[in-house]
């Protein structure tokens, strides 16, 4: 009797094991379970940076034009020779211009003569004005003929003057004729290299001084390269001068180059104005620090400016960083609770629209939250954020987590859906990923 009571309680006691292990299993596998790729908060070097691409150019270019217009006879150079200052660059037919300062000489001369010829009549005519009143004055003459001496005194002296101003004007005449002769020879201003030249023998070119002048070359100092890049003016605020620069040019693909910010433009640069595809851009100018043989201006770089930095930030990757609508949000202890969360950079998805019923308007000035799932006994736990500088792939969390915290990462479909206190489950190595 007493050995089938023992078995009794036996067999009870299976099947009470039996339905409570069916009875936990059918209460885990209600509960959803999320599969997710998983990480951990560490701390490391962290480098924010703006990358922009431009052209390269002389930090000094000349453009040589003419400043009298007539025919280009010699160009003794050749495009890319280095050229040094005072060399002769271009010579333009000079006969013209000969011509019209031996004229303006010829005109000085003659002014000169009728100035000489003037100043003699007036000393002439102040003798005889002095004598008159002398006479005048005892009244030893008339007053007619003292009348006519002295406006014939005024009138030499009125005569001698014109001449003197027609003189200099004269003489500034063959200043001029001989400054535009002088024009004719064009010779180089600084030391450099010819990089493009734009005119041949032959040629008639343009002068400034009546005409929109002709550019006939232009001379590079090529001893300090820069860099000109349009930065977006989302970044624009974090470029500052001297910060360094990291630069990429398509001609050496497999060489960095060395340079800082030289120049912060304030005005910005606005394309596609009043349009969709409208873009504001700032000009940032690089001085490339490195020498690089045989650079060329025009060439294509690539800069990357660092903003700033961190020795050691706490870090995690960006895809990390959620926002969620606040409006939303319902606090249970230490969690947040809310229905969806979106990648940080995508746009929150706005409230629907009141359909009448008679229910809240949503408010639409709570921002949304930031923050990241950190997996607690096996669960995607929300937790806000404040985050700092950022690269390529990290982003620095100054505040919210701790060095070695288990984080979900991705994948990018599962941070769109995942729900705070979702149970999760680590993904395996080695499984695809279901980023869309």
């Amino acid at each position: 009797m007493l050995k089938k009571r023992k078995k009794l309680l036996i067999i009870s006691g299976s099947i009470a094991a039996l339905i409570i292990v069916v009875v936990l299993n059918l209460t885990r596998s209600s509960e959803k379970t999320v599969s997710v790729k998983v990480g951990e908060v560490k701390r490391g070097y962290l480098v924010s940076e703006v990358s922009a691409s431009g052209k390269v150019q002389p930090r000094t270019e000349v453009n040589i034009s003419a400043n009298v217009s007539g025919e280009v006879i010699a160009i003794p150079i050749l495009e890319g020779q280095a050229v040094a200052k005072g060399v002769l660059l271009v010579q333009i037919d000079p006969r013209n211009y000969e011509a019209a300062l031996r004229q303006a000489e010829a005109g000085l001369e003659a002014g000169v003569a009728t100035l000489r010829l003037e100043e003699a009549q007036a000393a002439e005519a102040k003798l005889v004005y002095e004598r008159q009143l002398a006479l005048h004055e005892r009244g030893l003459t008339s007053q007619e003929t003292f009348d006519a001496a002295r406006t014939r005194y005024e009138t030499t002296q009125a005569a001698a003057e014109a001449a003197r101003s027609r003189m200099q004007q004269a003489r500034a005449t063959v200043d001029q004729a001989r400054e535009n002769l002088g024009y004719t020879t064009i010779r180089c201003p600084i030391d450099g290299y010819v990089t493009d030249l734009r005119s041949e023998v032959g040629e008639i070119v343009m002068g400034s001084q009546t005409y929109q002048a002709s550019i006939i070359m232009v001379v590079s100092d090529l001893s300090e390269i820069e860099v000109e890049i349009e930065v977006d003016e989302t970044d624009i605020g974090n470029v500052d001068l001297q910060q360094p620069v990291k630069i990429s040019l398509d001609a050496f693909p497999d060489t960095e180059f060395v340079g800082a910010v030289n120049q912060v433009g304030n005005s910005a640069q606005i394309s596609g104005a009043g349009t969709q595809d409208q873009v504001t851009n700032f000009l940032v100018t690089v001085l490339i620090i490195d020498s690089v043989p045989n650079i060329k201006p025009g060439m294509t770089a690539t800069c990357r400016i660092t903003t700033d930095r961190r020795e050691s930030a706490l870090t995690v990757p960006i895809g990390a960083v959620v926002l969620r609508d606040e409006s939303k949000l319902k606090r249970a202890g230490d969690s947040v609770r809310t229905e969806s969360a979106a990648p940080v950079g995508e746009a929150v998805a706005a409230d629907a629209e009141d359909d009448g019923s008679g229910g809240d308007k949503p408010d639409t000035d709570k921002k949304p939250l930031q923050g990241v799932f950190v997996i607690r006994d096996n669960k995607a736990i929300f937790t806000e954020v404040e985050t700092g500088i950022a690269d390529q792939q990290n982003i620095e969390v100054t505040l919210g987590l701790s060095e070695g915290d288990t984080i979900v990462v991705g994948s990018f479909r599962t941070l769109r859906t995942l729900e705070d206190g979702d149970k999760v489950e680590p993904e395996k190595k080695g499984k695809s990923d279901e980023d869309a």
